[in-house]
């Protein structure tokens, strides 16, 4: 159970603007039929990672 204001809910919420997908499923894997999701496992698109701050200086 993550407590509300944790980083991990701001860097979720981050990716999530970025476009990454929230697929619930089970540690094994995302399976969004399974009866028992224990957690969320994020699909992220390459876009996610084009923020710019790595890019070499011109």
């Amino acid at each position: 159970m993550e407590i509300e204001g944790h980083p991990t809910l701001d860097l979720i919420t981050e990716l999530e603007q970025r476009g990454a997908r929230r697929v619930p499923g089970p540690p094994a894997g995302p399976n969004p039929g399974a009866p028992e999701a224990a957690g969320l496992w994020l699909w992220l698109p390459p876009e996610t990672f084009l923020t710019g701050l790595d890019d070499p200086p011109e």
